[in-house]
């Protein structure tokens, strides 16, 4: 294809990002076997992705390039301050622009509104700790920029089709599972 960039409607989006999941929480153990299981999910990932090709509902759009640098501006920061109170009028502000242009903006370039940009980058760190660390779930939610724990469920809930005790439980689960198989 000309363009390599994939944008995927909601409900095809796990099949395709499942086996990248699996191959980040894979490099994170030591098996001798990862390297094999890493190269089947990789191939898993691209047959998933090709046979929805014809589903991608990315359109190039010639989109000033300087808004698109801001909106990958804005991305980055999302990802290195997620913890911290964030919001369409803050990231408005804090970036020189509209808050109505921002959010226009980055649905466009994104594909995702702001709102749900900043609680996946959210959730996807609290799974990283729930399987990397100890910490509480309260603490985790803290940590990840949620006001209130009942948030967090609800969003964690609604992006990962599970409650983070749930996810954790499973991870454990899973990781068990695999480490019996290691030599």
């Amino acid at each position: 294809e000309e363009i390599p960039i994939y944008r995927l409607p909601k409900e095809l989006r796990k099949a395709v990002f499942d086996p990248l999941n699996a191959i980040f929480t894979l490099s994170h153990s030591t098996s001798p076997l990862n390297p094999v299981l890493i190269h089947s999910l990789f191939q898993q990932f691209l047959c998933a992705l090709y046979q929805r090709r014809d589903q991608n509902s990315y359109v190039p759009e010639e989109i000033g390039n300087a808004i698109m640098q801001k909106i990958y501006s804005i991305t980055a920061y999302i990802h290195s301050h997620y913890s911290s109170e964030l919001s369409l009028d803050f990231l408005a502000k804090e970036f020189f622009i509209s808050s109505y242009y921002l959010s226009h903006q980055f649905k466009l370039i994104t594909g995702s509104t702001l709102t749900e940009y900043i609680q996946m980058t959210r959730v996807r760190n609290a799974q990283q700790l729930l399987i990397y660390t100890r910490l509480k779930i309260s603490e985790i939610a803290g940590q990840c920029g949620f006001n209130s724990f009942s948030q967090f469920n609800r969003i964690f809930n609604k992006l990962s089709g599970m409650s983070p005790s749930e996810f954790r439980k499973n991870q454990v689960i899973s990781n068990t599972a695999s480490t019996t198989f290691s030599y």
